[in-house]
């Protein structure tokens, strides 16, 4: 029995090491500069919404001249301040980029790249995209906006996802509108002015 076993966990180690020899690797050619601030901003508007939370009951308790109608405008002010202070840094900080990897050596329009924002509790979150999706955004706090892929690259995404997942964490594709800020002005690497080019942004540019 043991002999008949061996030859299927060959088969399983071999399959192993030519899908790690053809699943891409993921290079890192952006780094966010605020990301450190940005994720303690979000852990810290977060936890002040859950001890506001937590107070609410004490507003109640206790033996006190101050009417029932105060106590409850009281709470109601204060998580309702606590709320929208959580909201407001949630929204600016949802898009930030913290990070960009690519899973090429050269940068183009098709290029696949990876990149990192946070979710609402600072959770790293990844996006599959190419720069030629990349259109300039009008929003604020943005750099740019996801455009609908073509068929092709539509394709080409489900097949970089199908070898990626696993390998550099949870991946997903980006969807049309979806939004990301990023440093793009003042001094840049290399990587990021290649992005830049490659880019809708670059056509808008020289159009203006």
């Amino acid at each position: 029995m043991l002999l008949q076993t061996r030859p299927v966990f060959r088969v399983l180690a071999l399959s192993q090491r030519r899908f790690q020899s053809t699943a891409p690797t993921a290079r890192i050619i952006y780094e966010g500069g605020l990301s450190k601030a940005a994720k303690v901003m979000k852990l810290a508007s977060v936890a002040s919404l859950v001890g506001a939370s937590a107070a609410i009951p004490f507003f109640f308790l206790g033996d006190s001249d101050v009417p029932q109608a105060a106590r409850t405008i009281l709470a109601a002010t204060t998580l309702g301040m606590t709320g929208s202070s959580t909201a407001i840094v949630a929204w600016a900080l949802k898009p930030y980029v913290t990070a960009i990897r690519t899973l090429d050596d050269a940068i183009g329009p098709q290029t696949p790249l990876l990149v990192d924002t946070m979710t609402l509790l600072a959770q790293r979150r990844r996006r599959l995209v190419f720069p030629e999706q990349l259109a300039p955004a009008t929003l604020p706090l943005t750099s740019w906006m996801v455009r609908e892929p073509s068929d092709e690259l539509a394709a080409k995404a489900q097949e970089i996802l199908s070898l990626v997942n696993g390998r550099t964490g949870k991946v997903a594709v980006a969807r049309a509108g979806d939004v990301f800020y990023a440093h793009t002005q003042g001094e840049l690497g290399t990587e990021m002015q290649q992005i830049i080019a490659a880019s809708p942004c670059q056509h808008t540019q020289k159009a203006d």
